[in-house]
């Protein structure tokens, strides 16, 4: 269903409130709601007030009398609804309701202003069009209407609501190009959630084709599910041993179908004692989404934090307790999904962390091979993103296959030929003399970002940049790239903030090799000492509590934001990668002197070549945001040899070359 109610403001006036309350009713009770007291009186003020308004407003305007308003609008799969909705001409105005004089208007108002940010990213019949968000009540604190600024909505007593709705006609209206309102009220909804709502969404048996759509359509994860889940059932009857390679672009949704594997899987194995879990070496996102799930719990009581915590852990703990097991024993999974495998650990850092001269690949295809029977191990695999020394890159798990050729592996093309997307990694290095049982699967691939919402060139501009291919990224950014860069930090916060209405996250995120980014008055943390900083709280804290993203005051690194992402960031450019004559210098700061980074740039050596190790650093970072982003990149300071002006003006002049525009006035 979409609205509870929908009819031309002529019919609104005309009917009776006990028919308009009657269709309300029906709506809740179609969404299994009971319908309260409160509810009901919330109704009646707000009809009230509407009734008075619209029909002062049609004596003076006759052509208001064939506008439509939709009450209880049902954001379709979300389950958000809005109060009320009035479709003028092609202007869409969202209103929400507030009762009583205690709510805070500021809160009124984001709320509306992330259903309009909603309807215009998602809502399929609302997209191009200008959507004015209301928050209506006895506000204490009010806010009128910006004229320059649509999104900014207004905070209104419903004394205002009849002048408000003028001006916003008047200045926003366009009879010419109208909306339908049954259409409108009927409309697709593609949404495009973040990783952290996707989980919570899965994990309350949502199915991911409800989660994970771009405006082309979700055929591509959905393939990618059906192509994972038959592989699943294949090996579940033969008895067969699996491993599953998924390969994508950055914010493609790997994690999401990891996630949704994992709870498919596991609903069918509740009758035995079986179990499918979801595995990471980025401790940071796995304390992260527990955290989101826990709190997503507390609101639904749906499900223990035992099971949450067992299904979604560190590998890297996974890996270590379960190959000790002295009795050699398998787990209790039959299938567990890797994220981020190719920051899957060497032997030479297993044997310096734990005394064993093993790879994780070959400990984790070990520990699968105990069980008698089936197994899978899905592993997600994302290109150039691997930013710890001993992180051994999709290659080592080529060589953990040549020691284990009894496992059948399923992967995509990428993965065996070295695309993009894996940033020129293969498989295997070389060729492979002993017979395997490889089959390659075009839909083990996703192609397209689902993390940017307004643009699918991201990830390909990213690499080309970080390539040095000035010309191709400079094309690539005429295609909508929704990135900008500027000198000023004190502008670059004030359109984070700007761009973050509704319930939107921003926030500063920083290379943890930007060693001089203090002298900016900015914190940026380490992976081993976060100094105090919670990023749990970070990335899930309201946008008032000072830990928050929202604050502006703290930049995480690559380390905390791997994996995760927020709507709109602030990448603040470090003195640790800067470029000569178009092509990238990676340093590290020694002392007072920047050295420069040895390596040769081997997309095959994973992080273990530490020049790649900082260029993955920045691909990471410049590939955070959903939104938009803005790159601010310092003047420097000629009296500071770590923060010399040359240095800074040669990122910011192949940022400039490679398509980027400066940030515009607010």
């Amino acid at each position: 269903m979409s609205s509870f109610y929908i009819k031309n403001i002529k019919s609104f006036l005309e009917e009776e409130e006990k028919s308009i309350l009657s269709d309300l009713a029906a709506g809740i009770t179609n969404l299994n709601f009971e319908l309260n007291e409160e509810t009901l009186n919330s109704w009646k003020d707000a009809i009230a007030q509407l009734r008075s308004c619209l029909r002062s407003i049609v004596s003076k305007n006759p052509v208001a009398a064939d506008w439509s308003i939709l009450l209880e609008y049902v954001i379709p799969m979300i389950n958000q609804r809005i109060d009320c909705v009035i479709i003028a001409g092609d202007l869409i105005l969202v209103i929400e309701f507030k009762g009583g004089e205690s709510t805070s208007g500021a809160q009124a108002l984001r709320q509306a202003q992330e259903y309009a940010l909603n309807l215009s990213d998602f809502h399929e019949e609302s997209r191009h069009r200008v959507i004015f968000p209301l928050a209506l009540g006895s506000f204490k604190t009010l806010k009128t209407l910006d004229t320059t600024n649509a999104g900014k909505g207004a905070i209104i007593t419903h004394v205002q609501l009849e002048e408000t709705l003028k001006v916003a006609i008047e200045t926003w209206g366009n009879k010419a190009n109208a909306i339908d309102p049954a259409r409108w009220d009927k409309s697709r909804y593609f949404p495009v959630p973040t990783i952290i709502d996707a989980a919570s969404n899965i994990y309350a048996n949502h199915d991911v084709k409800d989660l994970a759509n771009s405006k082309a359509g979700v055929e591509n994860l959905k393939e990618t599910e059906t192509c994972i889940v038959n592989a699943v059932n294949e090996a579940r009857v033969s008895g067969a041993k699996k491993l599953i390679i998924l390969t994508g672009v950055p914010g493609a949704g790997k994690t999401l179908a990891g996630l949704n594997a994992v709870q498919t899987v596991q609903s069918k194995l509740e009758a035995s004692k079986e179990q499918a879990s979801f595995l990471s070496g980025n401790s940071p996102l796995v304390e992260v989404l527990q955290e989101a799930l826990k709190r997503s719990v507390r609101r639904t009581g749906k499900k223990s934090t035992r099971s949450i915590r067992s299904r979604i852990r560190n590998m890297h703990t996974f890996v270590n307790e379960t190959y000790a097991d002295t009795e050699n024993r398998p787990p209790a999974e039959r299938l567990v999904v890797f994220d981020e495998a190719q920051r899957a650990w060497t032997a030479a850092k297993n044997k310096k962390k734990f005394g064993r001269d093993i790879s994780e690949p070959d400990m984790v295809l070990d520990i699968m091979a105990r069980h008698q029977g089936w197994a899978v191990i899905i592993a997600l695999v994302g290109g150039g993103q691997e930013i710890h020394g001993g992180e051994a890159g999709l290659a080592a798990w080529g060589d953990a296959i040549v020691n284990h050729p009894e496992w059948e592996v399923l992967t995509s093309p990428e993965a065996l030929h070295g695309g993009p997307s894996v940033a020129g990694s293969r498989l295997f290095r070389t060729e492979v003399s002993i017979p395997l049982k490889i089959k390659d699967a075009k839909d083990l691939h996703l192609a397209i970002s689902k993390r940017s919402i307004e643009s699918e060139v991201t990830a390909a501009w990213v690499n080309a940049t970080l390539k040095g291919e000035v010309t191709k990224a400079a094309e690539l950014s005429k295609k909508g790239l929704s990135i900008w860069v500027t000198r000023d930090l004190a502008k670059a916060r004030n359109w984070l903030k700007y761009h973050s209405e509704g319930n939107r996250r921003a926030g500063l995120i920083a290379s943890s090799g930007a060693d001089r980014l203090r002298a900016e008055g900015v914190e940026t943390p380490t992976f081993t000492f976060l100094g105090g900083i919670d990023y749990k709280r970070w990335f899930l804290d309201d946008r008032f509590d000072h830990r928050s993203s929202n604050q502006l005051e703290v930049a995480l690194s690559e380390f905390e934001m791997q994996g995760l992402e927020i709507d709109v960031s602030g990448l603040l450019w470090g003195c640790d990668l800067i470029f000569k004559d178009g092509k990238p210098v990676p340093r590290k700061l020694k002392g007072c002197t920047w050295e420069k980074i040895s390596g040769n740039g081997d997309p095959q050596a994973g992080a273990d070549d530490n020049s790649m190790r900082t260029i993955n650093k920045y691909r990471v970072l410049l590939t955070r945001f959903r939104k938009a982003m803005v790159i601010f990149v310092p003047k420097g300071d000629h009296e500071d040899q770590t923060r010399a002006p040359d240095d800074f003006d040669s990122a910011y002049s192949h940022l400039k070359s490679c398509g980027l525009r400066d940030l515009p006035a607010q």
